[in-house]
């Protein structure tokens, strides 16, 4: 089996932690869709990129019916590739799904992703997100791993890493790149959070990769939630 430049640079990271990190998150993403994904049901991977997640999915869940929207890159195997949310239509989905995909977009494109799980989520379906902890003790790691592998983790001054790592106080936000991608530096996985409960009913939160110890010794929070006017028992 290959592997792909993303999952070098975490699944397969040279760095034992980073490598713990995102195995972790890996795992329980795949946990977390075969508690509620029913055996043909419709799994859409919100940011699929090359579609690694999928791939792993179509193992775990063989019937299911997967599709992965990313407009940046190139159809898979073992999936149906989607290029916009308008190409959504018609479809509805058990299982919508956003791994390190909000702190990556702008609020008017969280906007309408959280309008797409409204529109196309099935009556019973959930949403399942997960975003990075860019504060407390566990940023010191993620920068300490940027100034060897790189990454907007650089671009902390050491003021804004120690009020971030200790006083939980989110330096500003970088402007986004050419593509429209904003970076990690300052992203909040609480306002994400705040922001879902006014909208959604949260069902589940879980943090990675040590769910025992508090938020801020982990790497990534999970969420999932569903419309406030489905009907789940």
């Amino acid at each position: 089996m290959s592997v792909t430049e993303y999952e070098r640079s975490t699944t397969h990271s040279r760095n034992p932690l980073a490598q713990l990190s995102h195995r972790a998150r890996r795992k329980e993403a795949i946990r977390l869709i075969r508690c509620y994904l029913p055996d043909t049901g419709a799994l859409l991977d919100f940011g699929c990129a090359g579609g690694e997640l999928l791939r792993d999915v179509g193992r775990a869940c063989p019937s299911a019916r997967l599709y992965g929207l990313d407009p940046f890159s190139s159809p898979g195997e073992g999936y149906r590739h989607i290029r916009s949310p308008a190409d959504c239509d018609g479809l509805v989905f058990d299982v919508i799904a956003a791994f390190e995909v909000l702190e990556h977009v702008s609020e008017a494109a969280t906007a309408d992703f959280f309008s797409l799980v409204r529109k196309r989520l099935a009556p019973r379906g959930v949403c399942i997100v997960s975003a990075p902890i860019m504060l407390g003790p566990v940023l010191l790691a993620k920068l300490a791993h940027a100034r060897l592998a790189g990454g907007s983790a650089l671009h902390y001054s050491a003021r804004e890493s120690l009020q971030a790592a200790f006083m939980l106080r989110s330096p500003l936000r970088l402007p986004p790149n050419r593509a429209g991608t904003l970076r990690h530096k300052g992203f909040d996985w609480r306002a994400s959070r705040a922001l879902i409960e006014s909208q959604f009913n949260i069902a589940v939160e879980t943090f990675t990769p040590l769910p025992w110890l508090w938020w801020g010794f982990n790497s990534q929070w999970f969420c999932l939630f569903y419309p406030k006017n489905a009907k789940h028992g």
